[in-house]
């Protein structure tokens, strides 16, 4: 379920009393420090470096918008930032091809 990982149905019930869901329990065993053999705790500094990390990359998502690769049998062909004329005629032929 987690990794490598298990919940125990006191670990659920505990989850239900405390507010945390399962997405929750998988970001904090990828972004926590290991603080022992045993237990994970995420500090301000895995906070922090955790937030810098998805800010860049919402800018890249940002600055990415429009661009399209093309991809034949696994090799990237070609790449470029579609017109908005063009997306809309692309969407519209991939949407067909689904």
């Amino acid at each position: 379920m987690f990794h490598d990982h298990k919940l125990t149905r006191h670990a659920e019930m505990r989850m239900r009393q405390r507010g945390l869901r399962d997405d929750d329990l998988r970001l904090l065993l990828k972004a926590a420090s290991q603080v022992s053999p045993d237990a994970y705790m995420l500090t301000e500094r895995d906070a922090a470096r955790e937030i810098t990390r998805r800010k860049r990359e919402i800018q890249s998502l940002e600055r990415l918008k429009g661009c399209k690769v093309v991809v034949e049998n696994g090799t990237i062909i070609t790449c470029y930032r579609a017109h908005r004329k063009n997306q809309k005629k692309t969407l519209r032929r991939g949407r067909a091809i689904q």
